[in-house]
């Protein structure tokens, strides 16, 4: 990961329960520890501009914080092919509960989906459910490369990193002598 990829965040954007939990880089930091963007001022705003959902980004750090802490434990589980925590999933279940969704025929005679209320915290526990347990579940991954530790969603069965960059991170490394590593 390079400073240059934590100020723009070329992961964050595009679904909001990713959004959430790829607020922290694993072993980027100084001395190979983790980044977290939310005891960063500079990189809170700057996640908060990128997020996909603005009524998650404009949440309170405090309930942010709580929030990921359950999203990133359910998808460690989901990536991890473990099924949910009794309390993760009663967690979940809860805060999505709050969130319903009415499903309508469009026009063109296709299945729409409408929100219902419900908060930006609600939304993100329904779909982290849907990530945890839907069709998609078995590509729930998480990113092992150096410096990354990343919630993706893998687009092949094989999919080991989260980007190419990762991948080519990963196979250096790889091939370095044992001593030479940091």
């Amino acid at each position: 990961m390079t400073i240059r990829d934590l100020q723009e965040m070329p992961w964050i954007g595009e679904d909001p329960v990713l959004d959430l939990a790829n607020t922290v880089v694993v072993g980027a930091g100084p001395g190979r520890g983790d980044i977290d963007f939310f005891t960063d001022r500079e990189l809170t705003r700057r996640w908060r501009a990128r997020a996909a959902d603005r009524r998650l980004a404009a949440l309170p750090l405090e309930e942010l914080e709580r929030l990921r802490g359950l999203v990133r434990d359910a998808l460690d589980s989901t990536a991890g092919r473990n099924p949910l925590t009794d309390r993760q999933r009663t967690r979940l279940n809860e805060l999505a509960s709050s969130a319903p969704i009415v499903l309508q025929m469009t026009a063109e005679g296709l299945l729409g989906q409408q929100e219902q209320g419900g908060d930006a915290a609600a939304v993100v526990a329904r779909e982290t459910l849907v990530l945890a347990a839907g069709p998609n579940r078995q590509r729930v991954r998480r990113c092992h490369a150096p410096s990354c530790g990343m919630f993706f969603l893998a687009r092949r069965r094989d999919q080991a990193w989260c980007s190419l960059g990762c991948g080519n991170r990963a196979r250096s490394t790889r091939r370095q002598p044992q001593e030479t590593r940091p």
